[in-house]
């Protein structure tokens, strides 16, 4: 592993060196980047970054190797950091953009490298054409925010790094030392918020090098099964991937190419749900620290268990996406948006009017088959520690179809594939538990049958249960604690102090984080029981009681008193009020009320007027 620090520590010296230069010159010879209603940053900022990446990337992988070793990676780099150059300072056509990509890969190719290299020619090509076009384009997608594609760039490179050298890969250690190190020392000027961008000259440099390095890994990765090494390079470049294949999918169904410009990738999103702009780059690094975690793990576990965890992972991120995809972010009239209509770009809508309203039933069952699957090998990794014999992998394949299918069929059968998932409650977790239950016993009968009574362990049906009712309830509560977290993180408008921190107080919180339109912002409760005195609630601290309501209105900004509770005397009502008065700040109350339809009202009305006539 010497070798990861001699490239990655040059290369990381040498950004470091070479990036103030570029801003200097930058600035010097009008390579700004000005805002536009299509991005996001809002003051001048310095392009070409991707001058200082290239470099100093250069120096680190030529510092730890001999040039010879990968020229057909570093020439396919370097035209594309040459096409980005020009791209950044005249523009060139997407089309032409996109034939020096297919250039770039065919030099990999003609050295060799090609993702499953082992797989016959006709499949393999293709795949690697589509593969080295896919990341080179999706890095560079991924550029829409200060620090996010330097970030998970330099973390995909440096992961893949240390796969190598635990595989004996010295070439791809020096490579993507060389790339991380450059990426993430391009940092310290990169992030939020930015003196430099690195522009398409350093992004399509990143995107097209990262696809390579996984190229390289796979071919001289030793001891691990292809189709493992395979899956590494797409855990490790998880981020990425997801991000373009939102953007692609929801500019499709907005009717707008694919390459033009917008504010609706996946970290914008989540700006959109309430994360800060910090927070939103910090989450998407976490992301490829766990997945690139995951891409480790198959050096240490058998194949057939990074299996199942990679389809865990898989799930997980697509819970997230599909959250992230119903972010509004096409609100017309938003500034940060395009000004189309939102609802056009449901993903729900449109799968809907594609498969009809099964289409919820269908994914569902394809979920829980997945997770059912990948909980059943997971449980017996997890009770034999030490590995499977022949004997007991035999067993439990043949057992795991079987398992599947006879517990999704039990979970269609007790309406699991009913309810709306992000809306999921109490009765929603009684019957998922009731569900786990009975196609636990289902999976015991199972074994029974195929092997006999003898060969069933108790400890892996208990695990499986256990597994199962984590992951398909985790499932189901996904959507809704992603949205309550989002909700909990939003930040703008009116601060508002909650009096009461009961069960009105905590549907008045609810409505106020889901209802955008009320553009209220709680801060903390306040409540004049002594029990509930510096507790958190949802998020939300109970901070004193109805006689320290001034100061804690003072303490904290707040611009507004809700009162939640509806029991409450009217002397204290009075009291509350005058206290509001005394600091000046608006009291009002919340309250839910079943009063007549509007036009019930109306007609009632003019029968009225009729009868007084």
């Amino acid at each position: 592993m010497s070798d990861l620090g001699w490239a990655l520590l040059p290369s990381a010296l040498g950004v470091l060196l070479l990036t103030p230069l570029v801003i200097w010159l930058a600035r010097r010879l009008e390579w700004v980047a000005y805002p536009r209603e299509d991005r996001w940053h809002g003051r001048p900022t310095a392009l070409m970054g991707g001058i200082a990446i290239y470099g100093a990337a250069t120096l680190g992988l030529f510092v730890a190797l001999p040039p010879g070793d990968v020229w057909a990676v570093w020439s396919g780099a370097t035209l594309m950091f040459a096409v980005g150059a020009v791209d950044d300072l005249a523009r060139i056509q997407p089309a032409a953009k996109l034939a020096a990509q297919v250039v770039a890969t065919g030099l990999l190719l003609y050295a060799g490298y090609a993702f499953g290299a082992h797989w016959p020619l006709w499949l393999s090509l293709p795949i690697t054409l589509l593969w080295v076009l896919g990341i080179t384009n999706a890095v560079n997608l991924l550029d829409n925010m200060d620090g996010l594609a330097a970030g998970v760039a330099g973390i995909a490179a440096v992961v893949m790094a240390v796969f190598a050298g635990l595989t004996g890969s010295t070439t791809a250690v020096a490579l993507g030392g060389a790339v991380g190190g450059a990426a993430l020392g391009f940092l310290a000027f990169n992030y939020e918020p930015a003196r430099i961008f690195m522009g398409d000259c350093g992004s399509l440099f990143l995107g097209f090098t990262i696809a390579a390095l996984a190229l390289v890994v796979q071919q001289q990765a030793a001891g691990v099964g292809q189709l493992a090494v395979g899956l590494v390079p797409l855990a490790v470049l998880a981020v990425p991937i997801l991000d373009t294949t939102l953007v692609t999918c929801m500019r499709k169904l907005a009717g707008r190419p694919v390459s033009q410009g917008g504010r609706d990738h996946t970290s914008h999103r989540l700006v959109f749900l309430g994360l800060s702009e910090q927070h939103a780059v910090l989450t998407l690094y976490g992301l490829s620290l766990c997945s690139g975690g995951l891409a480790l793990v198959v050096l240490f576990v058998d194949v057939t268990l990074f299996y199942a965890l990679s389809t865990f992972l898989g799930i997980g991120l697509g819970v997230f996406g599909i959250h992230v995809a119903r972010a509004s972010v096409q609100r017309a009239g938003d500034a940060r948006g395009d000004g189309r209509s939102a609802t056009s770009l449901d993903p729900r809508r449109v799968l809907h009017d594609l498969f009809g309203h099964r289409w919820k039933a269908a994914g569902g069952i394809l979920v829980d088959a997945l997770l059912v699957g990948a909980a059943f090998v997971v449980a017996h990794y997890l009770r034999y520690e030490g590995g499977l014999t022949a004997l007991r992998e035999t067993r439990m394949l043949e057992a795991l179809p079987l398992v599947v299918g006879a517990k999704t069929l039990i979970f269609y059968a007790m309406g699991l594939y009913r309810g709306i998932w992000r809306h999921a409650g109490t009765p929603e977790l009684v019957r998922t538990g009731m569900a786990t239950i009975v196609a636990g016993g289902a999976a015991f009968g199972i074994y029974i049958a195929l092997h006999g009574l003898g060969a069933v362990s108790v400890s892996v049906l208990v695990i499986d249960w256990m597994t199962v009712t984590l992951a398909v309830v985790g499932v189901r509560f996904g959507f809704r604690g992603l949205r309550q977290y989002f909700a909990a993180t939003r930040s703008g408008g009116r601060r508002v102090l909650l009096y009461g921190a009961g069960d009105a107080g905590m549907l008045t919180l609810r409505e106020l984080r889901r209802n955008d339109a009320l553009d209220r912002q709680p801060v903390g409760f306040i409540d004049d029981d002594p029990l509930k005195q510096d507790r958190t609630i949802q998020g939300l601290k109970v901070r004193g009681t109805g006689d320290e309501l001034v100061q804690v209105c003072r303490d904290h900004d707040v611009d507004e008193v809700i009162v939640t509770t509806t029991t409450m005397p009217t002397d204290r009502q009075r009291a509350v009020s005058r206290r509001c008065g005394d600091a000046n700040i608006p009291c009002t109350a919340f309250n839910v009320t079943v009063e007549p339809l509007q036009a019930d009202r109306e007609a009632s009305t003019d029968e009225a007027e009729i009868a007084v006539q």
